[in-house]
Order: structure tokens, then C-alpha cells, then sequence
């Protein structure tokens, strides 16, 4: 949970709260149906809103796949020791970026292995470009800005183009299989292969 001492993420001010309480509802739905659903078996729009007690137009008020609403889910379980649901849910991606600026990114490392067999499940529903987005959001902010970083003499990494495209797809699948292994890295060896791997691609871009 927070402390209060940081900034207050933007996805929990000047928000309708009636979205706040859909999306939450719509996570918690896709949650239960994937805990209950074999892995790989395809989960509906249909069953999600039916699950959420929310018409099915409801849920594509909000979005527009339940791979986009995966997504949400996936951040949400990341961030459930810091930020509630209730009130991060309107902006998961935002709360998201927040909390790797405050904090860096070694608890989202940790929270990914808290429990393996639903994030293996959850990684099996489809998703599109907006993962790779949100992630890419919050790498940019982990390796440029993050507030965490116990060495304050380390130089910022500066991605763009294809080089960051390269970086974050690298980044996702190192991260992936960390969180499976049963021997896994340290975080802080993970930490640091992260940065040394953007460092390498940074200045092969650089050339």
C-alpha cells in the first residue's frame, strides 16, 4: 500500500467514479474467469459481462477486447500492494508508469512470481499492441526517471525508435521467463541485466 509520501497517481484524481467502479467490476469478473478457465481455453466479451452483472455495450464503453482488459487485469495484480483497485482502475497504465517512477521497478519484478500459475494463465489470453505500449511506458519511465534509483550517479538510458521497440520486446520476454523459472535470478541480478541490456541496445542505436 502507499505511504503518502510520493505524488498521487493520476489515475485516481478527477475521475467520474462511476468508471472507476465499472472497471474495477470488469477486472474483477475477467479475474475469477481466468482462475476457473483452463489455460489457452478463449474467454468471451459475453462471459466477462456477464460475470461483471454489466451488459455487454457496457464493457465495450471501456474496451475494446477482452485482451485490452486483460492488459488491466495484469497491472492491477502487479500493483495491489500499493494502489487499490478501487481507485487506481480508471488508469491502470498511468498508475503503472506512477509506480515505477516512485519505486522502481524491482516490486513489479516480485509481484509477477507472487502467484505464478495465474499469471502463466493470464499471459495465454491474447493480447495486442496495448501491452506492449503500457510496458514500453513504463520501461521509458524505469530507465529514464525513476525516483528509486539507489545510484544517483547512474546515467539516464535514452530509447527511441527501433532500438526502444527492440529493448522493451527483449525486456518482456527476459522478464517472462524469469517469472516462470524455478530458479530465477536475483532481483537485484535481473535489475541489472535489464539495465546493461537497454544500455547495449541505447548505444548500438546511438551508431
Amino acid at each position: 500500500m502507499r505511504d503518502g509520501t510520493g505524488t498521487v497517481p493520476l489515475a485516481s484524481q478527477r475521475v467520474d467514479p462511476r468508471v472507476t467502479r465499472t472497471r474495477a467490476a470488469l477486472i474483477r469478473a475477467l479475474a475469477a474467469l481466468v482462475s476457473e478457465t483452463p489455460k489457452g481455453e478463449t474467454i468471451s466479451m459475453s462471459a466477462v459481462a456477464q460475470r461483471a452483472g454489466l451488459s455487454r455495450q457496457a464493457l465495450h464503453n471501456h474496451y475494446s477486447n477482452v485482451g485490452d482488459l486483460a492488459t488491466d487485469l495484469w497491472i492491477s495484480r502487479l500493483l495491489e500492494d500499493w494502489l487499490p483497485l478501487d481507485e487506481a482502475a480508471a488508469n491502470l497504465p498511468q498508475a503503472l508508469t506512477d509506480a515505477v517512477r516512485e519505486r522502481g521497478i524491482e516490486p513489479l519484478l516480485a509481484a509477477g512470481r507472487a502467484d505464478r500459475g495465474f499469471f502463466d494463465k493470464l499471459r495465454a489470453v491474447p493480447r495486442g499492441e496495448r501491452v506492449a505500449e503500457v510496458l514500453a511506458a513504463a520501461m521509458t519511465t524505469w530507465l529514464s526517471e525513476s525516483d528509486h534509483d539507489p545510484d544517483h550517479h547512474r546515467p539516464e538510458i535514452a530509447l527511441t525508435g527501433d532500438a526502444r521497440t527492440f529493448t522493451i520486446g527483449g525486456m518482456i520476454a527476459l522478464v517472462s521467463t524469469w517469472q516462470m523459472a524455478d530458479a530465477p535470478p536475483s532481483t537485484a541480478e535481473q535489475v541489472a541485466t535489464l539495465r546493461t541490456f537497454a544500455a547495449a541496445a541505447a548505444a548500438a542505436g546511438a551508431d
